[in-house]
């Protein structure tokens, strides 16, 4: 069974108490991978040292776009924009272009994702984190996510970070692989594609 863990919303920052760290570091403690989607123009000296421990560490970076706007509510020029300045600045970073955009608020259609050149990863469980629910609810919605499943959590609460501390040594213990993006697909054969809209690794 695979899980794909995705983290939205930062960087945070690098500091052994930041949640980003946390979850960085159970991740990486248990040989487990994700993919964590930038938001741009958070970024700073500090923060961009967490984006480049992720990347040093073997986790994949995405695309948030650059000031966190809802992409359908935006011309194609500023769709653009929005993406290229955040690739511009995740690419100086990493040394790597990201290769998945998430759609910020998960706003998306068909003549948004024509302007895009990248895969757009939606997700199939969302564990609604953003809304105050407790460690326990996020644990329980992963808990029961299906083979497959990509998971929408974030980097930037404190009940997430408890959340995969608990979910990450026992998913492993009890057998089940938890991937980036690009490894979910590469697993299920699938070459994802410009312009389409992901929400698990689908042909």
């Amino acid at each position: 069974m695979k899980l794909c863990f995705t983290f939205d919303d930062g960087p945070v920052g690098t500091l052994d108490t930041c949640y980003s760290i946390r979850i960085q570091n159970v991740l990486k403690k248990h040989g487990a991978n994700a993919t964590f989607f930038y938001w741009c123009n958070r970024i700073d000296d500090d923060t961009r040292a967490e984006i480049r421990r992720a990347y040093d560490l073997g986790f994949e970076i995405g695309n948030h776009t650059y000031t966190h706007q809802a992409l359908t509510e935006l011309t194609p020029e500023q769709i653009t924009e929005e993406i290229q300045r955040a690739d511009a600045l995740l690419t100086e970073i990493t040394g790597e272009h990201p290769r998945f955009v998430r759609p910020p608020y998960l706003a998306m259609n068909d003549e948004t994702a024509a302007h895009i050149p990248y895969p757009l990863i939606n997700c199939s469980v969302d564990t609604r984190d953003w809304d105050k629910v407790s460690s326990k609810e996020i644990i329980d919605k992963v808990w029961n996510a299906p083979d497959g499943a990509v998971i929408l959590m974030h980097e930037t609460y404190p009940t997430t970070a408890d959340a995969v501390e608990y979910l990450v040594p026992e998913l492993v213990k009890r057998g089940v692989e938890i991937v980036s993006v690009s490894e979910l697909f590469a697993a299920a054969g699938i070459t994802p594609e410009p312009h389409r809209l992901y929400n698990c690794a689908q042909r």
